[in-house]
């Protein structure tokens, strides 16, 4: 399970639709591609569940901004039809907001920015687009006939790659506008504080989904009397938008594990808890805890060889991946050690095996 910080939710492609492993090349390019359609970045993520549709990406962006990781950085998505530049790519696919001139919302282009400069930083490249293949900004439509990213996007390339090498060289680069209204002031919190909060409302009106959960993050903006009035950002990034009831009433406090303690009990989800739905096979026999911590009760239960466990959402402490999920039989959560972290917090030594 490698993938950016940015992500906000991880939906995995069906194992049918991606290939294990990168043919022994390193990552050295990013696609970004078109899904020419108004789908969220969780409904793209999960078209590649179908088992046999032979197609998958590293990431989906939605027109919110949102980043759902769905094919891990290690593994060869099959997105751009051509088996090296895959092999070499993150391939990112990106919803449209307009769907006769293939458009992308503003949040999406800000949320391909900085998930361009986070690959590029953590995998040592800069984008160079040449206009072909050579580049290590390349396009769908360089290997195929297809119309993929799109005249839009395409006529983006230029401007995408200067803006991820700008941000690499420490420039500071104003962001694309979403088309929000400015925010005053007024509300009892303001711009840039450091929030939990139980709430998120895809916008600021209420109008839409509102979700129950655990977030964190900083305001990013404020809108004075609406229902939902603070947007909350996470790296850079907009992730929804939130009041003074959700905020006051989350249990935890901004910074994840370094200002969270963890009890030996840990029935609700964390503000580092990171979703995620999925099964986990374990090869060896691994004690059933109440809290993500050897120190956690343990339950007395265990899984091993053999068995497996759905899973939905992981929390990474104490050098290893907890998985959690919760018990039928009590209606507690539950959490399992699935593996150990690297140095640069990838699950390298994994307990068993994901799908």
């Amino acid at each position: 399970m490698s993938y950016s910080s940015l992500t906000n939710k991880y939906i995995p492609a069906s194992a049918d639709n991606y290939m294990r492993g990168r043919g022994g090349y390193k990552v050295c390019k990013i696609t970004p591609h078109h899904m020419a359609c108004k789908w969220s970045a969780e409904t793209c993520a999960r078209s590649f569940q179908v088992a046999g549709r032979e197609a998958s990406a590293n990431y989906c962006i939605g027109s919110d901004g949102t980043i759902v990781a769905n094919v891990d950085e290690e593994n060869r998505a099959w997105t751009s039809s051509n088996y090296y530049n895959d092999c070499q790519s993150i391939t990112i696919e990106i919803a449209n907001d307009n769907t006769d001139t293939w458009t992308i919302s503003p949040k999406a282009w800000n949320a391909l920015v900085n998930l361009c400069v986070d690959v590029c930083k953590r995998y040592g490249f800069r984008l160079n687009y040449t206009g072909n293949a050579n580049g290590s900004l390349t396009e769908h439509r360089m290997f195929t006939a297809t119309a993929c990213p799109g005249p839009y996007l395409h006529s983006k390339m230029p401007q995408l790659a200067q803006e991820v090498n700008a941000r690499l060289d420490g420039q500071t680069v104003a962001p694309t506008q979403p088309s929000t209204p400015s925010a005053p002031s007024g509300e009892k919190y303001s711009t840039g504080t450091p929030i939990c909060t139980n709430t998120l409302s895809v916008n600021c009106y209420g109008t839409g989904k509102v979700y129950k959960g655990d977030w964190s993050g900083t305001i990013g903006r404020v809108i004075k009397g609406a229902k939902y009035p603070y947007r909350v950002d996470r790296n850079g990034v907009a992730i929804g938008w939130t009041n003074n009831a959700g905020i006051d009433s989350d249990p935890h406090v901004p910074g994840g594990t370094t200002t969270q303690s963890t009890p030996t009990v840990l029935n609700s989800v964390p503000s580092d808890f990171i979703r995620e739905s999925a099964t986990f096979y374990p090869n060896t026999t691994l004690k059933i805890r109440k809290a993500p911590t050897e120190k956690g009760i343990d339950t007395g239960l265990y899984y091993s060889n053999g068995m497996s466990v759905r899973y939905d959402g992981y929390v990474k402490r104490e050098g290893f991946v907890w998985i959690s999920w919760i018990s039928a039989s009590s209606g507690e959560r539950r959490w399992m050690k699935a593996g150990v972290l690297n140095s640069k917090g990838y699950n390298t030594n994994p307990y068993g095996r994901f799908a």
